[in-house]
């Protein structure tokens, strides 16, 4: 075995095997049932390597599970509409072991925890979320801290369900006003762990780079079936509401639910979106592109939320989107796209109303 691993290190075997599977994502970009164009094919290269940078981290770092730690994704990396209030991170575990996670609840608007197989480098054995705890289920002592138990077994106070094949743990932290809210301090541990973290062993690595590889690949496939399965449910310029177990199964929080939708605006068109919110404790509103990568909201107005949206007398929201700005409230950006993916979000609402779109000339709104 030693030998085999040598052989496939110095002669470049390992590195063209690397190659050959970067080789397969990129066949992703140029699917004629996405039809990208030059500038989607730009931004679709940017969102390999993106990818990329994601599996390296998660398989090349080595994240055994028994030396577990709680890591935010590569600055810049962007998936599956990814909401621009949130801030996530996660852990790489085995449904086999324990965790204890602690943390301070601190001022996030909403906190949850999801025990999750996630594996994109192993696309069909996806299965989407195990157990969730949300802040409203959490103990907390007087000075907002915690302590949750991760497992197969049920545990007394805070306990996040694990399954056999869970392979992280999702925590999705959710601001309402970035410059007044603070995220939560979180720690891990694997209760099993025994003795220091060894070092490198050769053998491993042909794994993880692959399974680096393996992750862009199966994610820019998957996440390419999902946007063109949009079409299957609903026009373009308009929202379909998947179902739950839809939503379970890529891994989606129980307490929100996400109207999905494709756009596409000539520049002298506009979209036009009416909301009547639900009562809930937060939603939003956001455009992306047709890799469901979310926009670049941090330079331009690419989405909104409840603390920011602008509502009519009757709790009524107009939301508009159009390459250029018309003058209204809740003006959306479409940042020098002419079509992509947009989602409204609903968390812990009484109701899912649907949003109700329509598309009108740019010049009508600017009268």
């Amino acid at each position: 075995m030693a030998d085999d691993v040598a052989k496939q290190l110095e002669s470049g075997e390992t590195w063209g095997e690397f190659c050959d599977l970067l080789k397969q994502a990129g066949e992703v970009l140029h699917r004629e049932d996405i039809g990208a164009n030059t500038f989607e094919l730009a931004e679709g290269h940017r969102y390999l390597g993106r990818l990329l940078r994601a599996g390296l981290m998660a398989f090349g770092e080595r994240n055994p599970p028994e030396f577990p730690m709680f890591r935010s994704m590569p600055d810049g990396v962007k998936m599956g509409l990814d909401n621009p209030d949130n801030y996530y991170v996660s852990a790489t575990v085995s449904g086999k072991n324990t965790y204890r996670v602690r943390g301070k609840r601190g001022t996030i608007h909403y906190l949850s925890f999801a025990a999750q197989n996630q594996n994109f480098a192993a696309r069909k054995s996806i299965s989407g979320g195990a157990g969730h705890l949300n802040d409203s289920e959490l103990t907390l002592e007087p000075d907002g801290s915690f302590e949750i138990v991760a497992s197969r077994e049920q545990q007394p106070g805070n306990w996040l369900r694990m399954t056999d094949d869970t392979s992280q743990i999702l925590v999705r932290q959710t601001f309402l006003d970035r410059s007044r809210e603070q995220p939560v301090d979180l720690e891990i541990e694997c209760i099993e762990r025994e003795g220091d973290l060894p070092p490198l062993d050769p053998a491993s690595v042909r794994g993880q780079l692959l399974g680096g590889a393996m992750y862009a690949l199966g994610c820019a496939q998957w996440f390419a079936d999902w946007v063109v399965d949009f079409d299957k449910h609903a026009p373009v310029n308009s929202f379909h509401l998947p179902s739950e177990e839809q939503h379970r199964i890529v891994g989606g929080d129980p307490n929100i639910r996400i109207w999905l939708g494709r756009w596409q605006l000539a520049e002298d068109e506009a979209l036009v979106i009416d909301l009547v919110p639900p009562r809930c404790d937060y939603w939003n509103f956001q455009l992306g592109n047709i890799w469901a990568e979310s926009l670049e909201y941090r330079f331009r107005r690419t989405h909104v939320n409840s603390g920011e949206a602008v509502s009519a007398a009757d709790g009524s929201v107009r939301l508009v989107v159009s390459a250029a700005n018309p003058g209204t409230d809740n003006w959306m950006d479409t940042a020098g796209h002419e079509r992509g993916t947009m989602c409204v979000r609903w968390v812990r609402a009484d109701a899912h109303p649907e949003p109700v779109c329509r598309v009108v000339k740019l010049a009508e709104l600017q009268e």
